[in-house]
């Protein structure tokens, strides 16, 4: 489990080492599934190199913006950014809030688009 405070700023998560294993989500893995249910976000990648899953899973979510249509002849998307940053709130920018829960903006090289607050994170 991660405390997503601890995440730097616009570090692009697309692209991370983590457990001694280096992982690029644009280039290697297509986005398969994202479902949202009970405060968890949880997103569903498939490598294309080996076909193993890799699953990262936002807890205690809550979605500010959303941003999804359906593109014609797109079966998985490309993960392009995603990214801890901050939210304008009544004209402050803020990067973590009252509950203690981060802000990440999610985007897919196909257009869409999310925005949400989050305290933790897991990845599988």
């Amino acid at each position: 489990m991660i405390n997503v405070t601890s995440i730097k700023f616009f570090k692009n998560l697309a692209q991370f080492d983590y457990n001694n294993l280096y992982y690029d989500l644009h280039n290697d893995y297509n986005c398969e599934k994202l479902t949202f249910s009970d405060g968890i976000l949880l997103i569903q990648f498939k490598s294309i190199i080996n076909d193993n899953l890799l699953f990262i899973k936002f807890m205690d979510t809550k979605l500010v913006y959303l941003n999804v249509f359906n593109v014609k002849e797109v079966e998985n998307l490309s993960l392009d950014n995603l990214y801890r940053g901050r939210f304008e709130l009544n004209g402050e920018l803020i990067d973590v809030s009252i509950d203690g829960e981060a802000y990440f903006y999610l985007e897919f090289y196909e257009g869409q688009k999310f925005e949400f607050w989050a305290k933790n994170m897991s990845i599988e």
